[in-house]
């Protein structure tokens, strides 16, 4: 990996990200004026006769390979919540790390959402259930097709993201309390410190 890699990539599409270790939702958005259009949408499946550790894997490369190939300016999510099942909740942020390694590896940088906030943004309402969430995403971004919960809930996180950029700097500061603070960028000393070989002539 070089220095160029680690970089931050400045200029380019928001990511959102609905992680999972079964199914781990992506989708890019572009911002241009007033118009945003889908860069590209999907879903992450590994095999679910895969031990925990090889989807890991999977998950971490896959989205890796996206982080690389478009280049996003951040990637987002929704902030981390407690399931009643712990074992569900272990799994959820095992996935969520995977992705966020892609992203801090590449110098790009992650957003984390409440819940409320992203559905608020999406659709008025803090309280709205899955559907009408996945029904809002595919008007505003004039959606062709079927996508299931995970995809509609990445690019809903991605639309939170871009309503926040795009708020001003006052009101910026109001909704920073229901937003996580973003995870800090690693610069090749950092990688260099946790133990990674970077080759400068990569």
């Amino acid at each position: 990996m070089s220095e160029q890699d680690s970089a931050a990539p400045g200029n380019g599409p928001i990511m959102g990200i609905d992680p999972g270790s079964v199914h781990t939702g992506y989708g890019l958005i572009e911002i241009s004026g007033r118009a945003v259009s889908v860069v590209t949408c999907g879903a992450v499946s590994p095999k679910t006769a895969w031990d925990l550790p090889r989807r890991l894997a999977y998950i971490h490369r896959s989205i890796l390979e996206l982080v690389l190939t478009f280049r996003p300016k951040a990637m987002a999510m929704e902030d981390i919540f407690t399931h009643k099942n712990v074992r569900g909740t272990i799994k959820l942020a095992h996935a969520r790390a995977a992705s966020i390694l892609a992203a801090s590896l590449s110098g790009v940088p992650v957003f984390e959402y409440a819940p409320t906030l992203i559905k608020n943004a999406v659709t008025g309402s803090g309280r709205a259930d899955k559907s009408q969430v996945a029904f809002m995403v595919g008007s505003v971004l004039k959606l062709t097709g079927t996508h299931g919960p995970d995809v509609t809930d990445a690019l809903a996180v991605a639309l939170c993201h871009a309503g926040q950029e795009s708020l001003p700097m006052e009101r910026a500061s109001l909704a920073s309390s229901n937003r996580g603070s973003s995870w800090r960028r690693l610069s090749p000393k950092d990688l260099e410190a946790l133990g990674y070989k970077i080759d400068p002539n990569s």
